[in-house]
């Protein structure tokens, strides 16, 4: 067949070309894609209509079977209070539904005991439920002056948190001189002082030649007083400066060996020196009975006066 020419060839071409655009601008459907596309829809629609429908229902079973009754509650800790103390305080009971263990409210209940420090209370499904309980370490006891008893246990921090009853243990050192009115008054000065206290303390321990701390004496304007098993004697401290001061003391009781009954008090508030004041004999003494030793940075070297 001829092939066309002219006007003709080109209507021909261009209807060739519109079929080819509206070929390409229709939408084409896979069927496989559509069938699965209906298929999903299908099953999630199922299990939609599965939850609402079922949900409710398993959990109320969820909530009341005895599969989920708590049959065991472990307390893993170490420390004064007993396990059954912890779980009389957890107030968790045995054939409660694990669902109604509210943990938050546990261990709130647990922080109540001034003995506990931390808690932490989780459910282990089917039923179980765990406490993890950390107890405060007590380092030292605070005396208040103007109450009686009026001792108290003083963890690291300087938190007050539990009182020391009348079979507690009592081998620590104490904290005196603070009363109420120090601890609670506006402007902090207890707790201050007794950080200040704990913090001597811990320099204090690591003093040569000085005994364990028995006591340490809180003074508003006087600062610190120390007083350890050896030397058996009164040691002015004063506030601040406790590494400095310790390490001059610390030269300074070597020289005092074995003559520790003749010292009457020590003091170490003073710059780059350390007083001894020593106990002399009637005869010698003078108007206030004794005679006070100046010690420098020289540990060999020193001088007496009239105290």
């Amino acid at each position: 067949m001829a092939r066309a020419r002219g006007p003709a060839r080109r209507q021909l071409v261009a209807r060739g070309r519109q079929g080819r655009r509206r070929a390409a601008s229709e939408p084409r459907f896979d069927p496989a894609v559509v069938r699965r596309v209906v298929r999903w829809g299908v099953w999630i629609g199922g299990v939609v209509l599965a939850v609402v429908l079922v949900g409710p229902w398993c959990l109320r079973i969820a909530r009341t079977h005895t599969y989920f009754a708590v049959r065991e509650v472990v307390v893993r800790h170490v420390g004064r209070l007993g396990d059954d103390a912890v779980r009389a305080l957890a107030d968790v009971p045995v054939g409660m539904n694990v669902w109604d263990v509210d943990a938050e409210g546990t261990e709130t209940r647990l922080l109540t005991n001034g003995w506990i420090r931390s808690a932490h209370v989780r459910r282990e499904l089917p039923d179980r439920v765990v406490i993890h309980v950390r107890e405060n370490r007590p380092v030292a006891i605070l005396a208040v002056a103007d109450e009686a008893p009026g001792l108290y246990y003083l963890a690291a921090t300087g938190r007050i948190f539990a009182p020391v009853g009348s079979d507690d243990t009592r081998d620590l050192p104490f904290v005196t001189g603070l009363g109420r009115a120090d601890l609670a008054g506006t402007d902090a000065f207890g707790p201050r002082a007794v950080r200040r206290a704990l913090a001597l303390l811990r320099h204090a321990d690591r003093v040569p030649h000085l005994g364990a701390v028995s006591e340490l004496h809180v003074d508003r304007e006087d600062g610190l007083t120390l007083l350890a098993s050896r030397p058996a004697l009164p040691i002015d401290i004063g506030w601040g400066d406790y590494d400095v001061k310790l390490a001059r003391l610390a030269e300074v009781l070597p020289y005092w060996a074995g003559r520790e009954h003749e010292v009457r008090s020590v003091s170490c508030v003073f710059e780059d020196e350390v007083i001894v004041r020593t106990r002399a004999q009637a005869s010698q003494a003078g108007a206030k009975g004794g005679t006070t030793t100046r010690t420098g940075k020289g540990a060999g070297k020193s001088s007496a006066t009239g105290a």
